[in-house]
C-alpha cells in the first residue's frame, strides 16, 4: 500500500503529531526463552538459516573454545546457545546492531562482543569442516551428477560478492561491476551443496577467472580431482579438470 493510501485512512481530526508519534518499543525480554522454542523446524531454519542440530554442534564447539565465557564478564547472564542464536539471527537477517539489541533485549556493545566471539569460533572450525571429498565421497557425488547428465563431475565452482562498506583506501578496487563495494568469495560445492573448498579476500573488481588463477586450488586441481571434473560458468577458464560451457552462442 502506498504512503498516499495510508495517509488517506487517517481521520480528518487526527493531528500530525499523533500520526508521527513513535510506536512503543516491543518488549522482547523473553524472545529467546519463549518465542524461539515455539518455532517449528521450518520456521527455525527460516530465521536462523541452520537446523537445530547444526546449532547444537556450534554451541558445543563454542562452549569448548577459548572465546566463550560462561559465568563472568559481559556474558554471565547470556547462555552459550543464546549467544550463538543472536549471531545467527544477525547474519541471517542482515540486521543492524541496534535492531538485534532491541530484539534480544541486550546492549549494542554486547551484540558486538558476542558477534566477534562466536564468529571467531565458527571460523576456527573451517579447516575441519570445509574439506575436499574422500574417494568414497567423490563416487557418491559423481553418481548424482551422472544421473543429471554430467558424468565424472564431483562439484561446481562459482564466485559470490560479499558486500562491504566503502573502504578508506583503494575503494575503486573494491567496486564490482554491479556498482557496490565487495570482496570476492570463491566456493566449490558438492552435490549436497556442501562447500568443499573456499577462497576469500580478493577485491570485488577482480573477475572470477583471475580469482581462480590466484587461488590455492588452481595449481592443485589435477591432484585433487584426478579423473574427475568440476563444473564452471563462462567466467572460468577451460582446464583439464574444469568443464565450462561452449563459448559459441550459435552452437
Amino acid at each position: 500500500m502506498s504512503d498516499d493510501s495510508d495517509a488517506s485512512n487517517i481521520s480528518s481530526d487526527s493531528s500530525d503529531s499523533n500520526f508521527f508519534m513513535d510506536k512503543p518499543k516491543i518488549n522482547n525480554t523473553n524472545f529467546l526463552e519463549e518465542i524461539v522454542p515455539s518455532y517449528d523446524d521450518d520456521k527455525f531454519f527460516h530465521h536462523f538459516r541452520l537446523s537445530r542440530e547444526s546449532v547444537d554442534i556450534i554451541v558445543e564447539n563454542f562452549e569448548a573454545s577459548e572465546h566463550y565465557k560462561d559465568s563472568s564478564g559481559q556474558y554471565g547472564n547470556i547462555s552459550s546457545r543464546n549467544q550463538v542464536l543472536i549471531v545467527l539471527w544477525y547474519i541471517g537477517h542482515m540486521s543492524s546492531f541496534r535492531d538485534v539489541a532491541n530484539r534480544f533485549d541486550i546492549t549494542i556493545s554486547s551484540v558486538h562482543r558476542i558477534l566477534r566471539r562466536v564468529v571467531f569460533t565458527i571460523s576456527n572450525l573451517a579447516p575441519s569442516i570445509i574439506t575436499w571429498p574422500t574417494n568414497e565421497e567423490k563416487i557418491e557425488s559423481e553418481r548424482y551428477f551422472c544421473q543429471n547428465g554430467f558424468p565424472m563431475v564431483i562439484g561446481a565452482i562459482d564466485g559470490i560478492h560479499i558486500k562491504i562498506d566503502k573502504p578508506l583506501e583503494d575503494s575503486d578496487c573494491y567496486k564490482n561491476k554491479k556498482g557496490y563495494y565487495s570482496i570476492q568469495m570463491q566456493a566449490v560445492c558438492n552435490h549436497n551443496r556442501k562447500i568443499i573448498d573456499l577462497f576469500v579476500g580478493y577485491p570485488g573488481s577482480v573477475n572470477d577467472s583471475r580469482v581462480f588463477r590466484n587461488s590455492s586450488l588452481f595449481n592443485k586441481l589435477e591432484e585433487k580431482c584426478g579423473n574427475y571434473f568440476i563444473l564452471a560458468d563462462r567466467g572460468y577458464p577451460l582446464k583439464p579438470n574444469v568443464l565450462t560451457p561452449f563459448k559459441d552462442k550459435d552452437f
